[in-house]
């Protein structure tokens, strides 16, 4: 590759030798120039001779008397000596002539043989220049040379990247546009510049059911199809989005169809090298199926709420069936000594009052007894309210002495004090509560009398929560038990139903805990569980 700024290297050549013989007809002219004015000026023996010889002939006349005598008029007499003097002059005008003949004829040699000398020091010394020249200009074509090389290789390692970043940008966009066109989500760009969607996935149209010709031509015709009671939430929505390039909404549309759907919009802000943002990106998800499932999943909630009552309700019924009787005995034997005494002539009846009262007292304790089972079977909905754990559990326990005593199990109580509030359902946490008790119960029927311990114990946590342990000294954990621990049905103890553990789970998940079992250091199982701490102070007492 040649350099633009350079001629061939044949057209150099020709310029070099065209200034060397230029040089040498420079040389050539300027000794013939000197030639002339020596030829003209000093060098013409005839003109020379010639003014000599009138020179010398007129010095004779003016130097004779005869001769201005003659001039002056008189007759014209000849000196004797003027002959011989013409001659003499004739004969040194001759000998003059002829030495300039030969001193022209030398000079002109000397000025030959000196310009022949310049010439061929001038010849060397353009040789040598033009060797130098063109020493110089391969250097410079060499060098020159080598640059355009490297240029040429660099154009042609940019001209392969760049073809190769076309390439993937090409195969980029191929596999983004098969993304988009593919993906149930409807993908979107916003340009801010623009002000108008660049870019809308053919998703919009399975889920607006509307054509994004339209959406193109109109920019909002998405928000014409958004449901009246959501409408003016998305337009705010919309101006923050382009304030911010943050979007995140949940909304309903009313399709042409008039069936509704809820959309999931998400939007976020696409920044250029200068950290401005200069479009928004965003997903549109049809989460309609979620939201039909979430409705379902409440429903489901309310009906495992009233079956928690009832498993509690049947759970507490032998239990609680000792804690009835006791009064109900009472009753029956105030009364038996009522009628006893009524049936004596003489008995005062203001002695009675005493054991009427008692009589009263029992039988409110037993109709206490009854409205708490009333309310546990009672169908009411799901309600979050501020509980005192610690209650709660000495609530439960309470109930569940006569299965601790049949088992021969020694319950220790570490509960702290003071302990924060929590927030969540105060039926299914005493279900959860009573569930693991018994499951720890169940656990220690193979250890040995004596080394039955169940702990409970309730400290702060992390989060803001409160933790629940308790902590058994049973078997302990199988490395299948650990892994399907919470699967619904499976259970390790015969004749179980493997239902326990999964509630419990499902039912601390809804009210926003967490529910997880570890093994001991030394022997049995320590279940957990988690639950968020009310911003409530006030703490309402558990039903006795």
């Amino acid at each position: 590759m040649n350099d633009p700024k350079l001629p061939p290297v044949h057209e150099r050549d020709d310029l070099a030798s065209t200034a060397v013989a230029a040089s040498w007809d420079h040389a050539g002219q300027a000794t013939e120039s000197r030639l002339e004015r020596l030829q003209d000026y000093f060098i013409q023996p005839t003109a020379i001779t010639l003014l000599y010889i009138l020179g010398g002939l007129l010095w004779l006349l003016v130097g004779d008397p005869l001769s201005i005598a003659w001039i002056a008029g008189d007759a014209l007499v000849l000196s004797p000596d003027l002959p011989r003097n013409m001659l003499v002059l004739a004969a040194s005008g001759g000998l003059l002539y002829g030495l300039l003949r030969v001193q022209a004829s030398t000079t002109r040699r000397a000025f030959q043989a000196r310009d022949r000398a310049r010439a061929r020091a001038a010849d060397q010394q353009t040789e040598e220049r033009l060797r130098q020249i063109r020493t110089e200009l391969e250097m410079r074509v060499q060098e020159r040379t080598a640059e355009l090389l490297a240029i040429n290789q660099a154009l042609e390692q940019q001209i392969a990247a760049r073809i190769q970043v076309e390439f993937a940008l090409r195969d980029s966009e191929e596999r983004f546009r098969q993304l988009t066109e593919h993906i149930r989500e409807v993908f979107w760009i916003y340009g801010l510049a623009e002000e108008r969607l660049i870019y809308v996935s053919p998703a919009y149209e399975e889920v607006w059911d509307r054509s994004i010709q339209a959406l193109h031509d109109r920019t909002l015709d998405w928000l014409d199809a958004v449901h009246p009671d959501d409408r003016s939430r998305m337009q705010t929505a919309h101006a923050n989005k382009l304030e911010t390039g943050v979007l995140n909404e949940e909304y309903r549309i009313i399709r042409p169809d008039g069936t509704v759907r809820w959309i999931w919009d998400r939007g976020f802000p696409v920044r250029d090298d200068s950290n401005h943002v200069y479009r928004i990106a965003g997903l549109a998800e049809d989460i309609t199926a979620r939201k039909l499932a979430e409705d379902q999943l409440r429903r489901q909630q309310v009906e495992l709420a009233k079956m928690a009552r009832l498993s509690l309700a049947v759970e507490l019924a032998s239990n609680m069936a000792h804690e009835l009787n006791q009064p109900l005995a009472a009753i029956v034997a105030y009364t038996q000594a009522c009628v006893t005494l009524l049936r004596q002539d003489q008995t005062d009846p203001r002695i009675l009052t005493g054991t009427l009262e008692e009589v009263a007292h029992q039988a409110m304790r037993a109709g206490g007894i009854i409205r708490h089972l009333r309310d546990l079977v009672r169908k009411h909905p799901t309600t979050q309210i501020a509980l005192d754990l610690n209650a709660l559990i000495r609530s439960v326990v309470h109930y569940a002495q006569s299965e601790l005593r049949l088992n021969d199990t020694v319950l220790r109580l570490e509960l702290t004090e003071p302990l924060p509030a929590v927030l969540a359902d105060d039926i299914q946490i005493q279900l959860v509560v009573l569930y693991l008790l018994r499951n720890a119960i169940e656990a220690m029927h193979q250890t040995e009398i004596g080394a039955r311990e169940l702990t409970i114990r309730t400290a702060p946590a992390e989060a803001n929560t409160v933790q629940v342990t308790l902590r058994d000294t049973g078997h302990g954990l199988t490395t299948e038990a650990d892994d399907r621990l919470f699967q619904p049905f499976f259970t390790t103890k015969p004749g179980g139903m493997g239902l326990s553990l999964s509630v419990s789970r499902s039912i601390i998940e809804s009210q926003g805990g967490r529910l997880w079992a570890t093994p001991n250091p030394d022997r049995g199982a320590a279940f957990h569980f988690t639950l968020p701490c009310s911003v409530n102070p006030t703490v309402p007492s558990p039903s006795p």
